[in-house]
């Protein structure tokens, strides 16, 4: 990856690059035209149906609201199918109806969450991997990706999640490095040094969700999203959870984080708000 003085020149397949400017020496990642880390978080909608027709019913209620970006969570998909490969290939048989059902001005992000970080099933690495990169590369030649951004936990086995990354940067599809504190809030100083882990890793958007115990973690989590955020080495997602943390989900642009998950029917993680009012409140509470 280029430094801030040279930044990349992104190939014409590349959509998930970093931009910078002379007069702006903060790094953004785009998609579809939708630039993460300047102006107004963006508003991701999670899509938890369990079957095809309730997810596209999902799809056309999120594209309803303001939110730009949907995130497809694959570990809510099927949960009736236990084998990993039939679950790959239904995976892949809907991603085409999704894609239409949310348009050409509407970014998709995968993710398959694990069990250890809030999801619903388990999944080996390697059967991960396999999806992830089938979803990655799934793309007809001359035809842009139905994917725009993958999620790829970093806590995952490390050859598996640099070869997702690897896969990602070489079709043109930005990468989320997440990690999920399902149990507390790490330290501030902790929390920071895994969002820039993340970045080191290769993850165009690092992103940290933590579980607040008191009032002071959702600050210890806002006061190392600023940390980072002042580093301008590129976007970021800093998320406190549950009611105790709504807070930060809507004084993400104050602290600094790029985007926040909002939701339109059932939510993926506690805390999540409507995406509309969610849109409401960041508007009022911009600086």
């Amino acid at each position: 990856m280029a430094d801030e003085t040279t930044p990349e020149t992104p190939t014409s397949e590349a959509r998930g690059v970093y931009a910078s400017s002379a007069e702006d020496r903060r790094r953004t990642a785009s998609v579809r035209g939708i630039e993460f880390g300047r102006g107004r978080p963006e508003i991701i909608v999670p899509l938890v149906g369990d079957d095809l027709e309730s997810l596209l019913a999902q799809a056309e209620a999120a594209v309803a609201t303001p939110a730009r970006v949907m995130e497809w969570r694959l570990d809510r998909f099927r949960p009736d199918l236990e084998d990993a490969e039939d679950h790959r290939e239904v995976t892949l048989a809907a991603l085409g109806p999704l894609r239409a059902a949310l348009g050409a001005d509407r970014a998709l992000l995968v993710t398959f969450r694990s069990v250890a970080e809030g999801g619903r099933r388990p999944y080996g690495d390697r059967a991960l991997g396999a999806l992830l990169e089938a979803l990655i590369t799934g793309r007809r030649a001359g035809t842009q990706s139905a994917v725009d951004l993958v999620d790829v936990e970093t806590a995952r086995e490390e050859s598996v999640v640099a070869s997702v990354i690897d896969s990602a940067r070489r079709h043109g599809i930005a990468v989320v490095g997440s990690f999920h504190d399902m149990d507390g809030t790490p330290d501030e100083a902790e929390i920071v040094e895994i969002l820039r882990s993340q970045r080191r890793l290769g993850a165009d958007i690092p992103k940290i969700a933590v579980t607040p115990r008191s009032p002071r973690d959702v600050l210890t989590l806002l006061s190392a999203s600023l940390t980072v955020a002042e580093e301008q080495t590129g976007p970021h997602i800093a998320i406190s959870m549950g009611t105790l943390g709504a807070s930060s989900r809507v004084a993400a642009e104050a602290f600094g984080s790029a985007a926040t998950f909002a939701t339109a029917g059932e939510g993926s993680a506690p805390g999540q708000l409507g995406a509309d009012d969610v849109a409401r409140m960041i508007e009022l509470l911009r600086p």
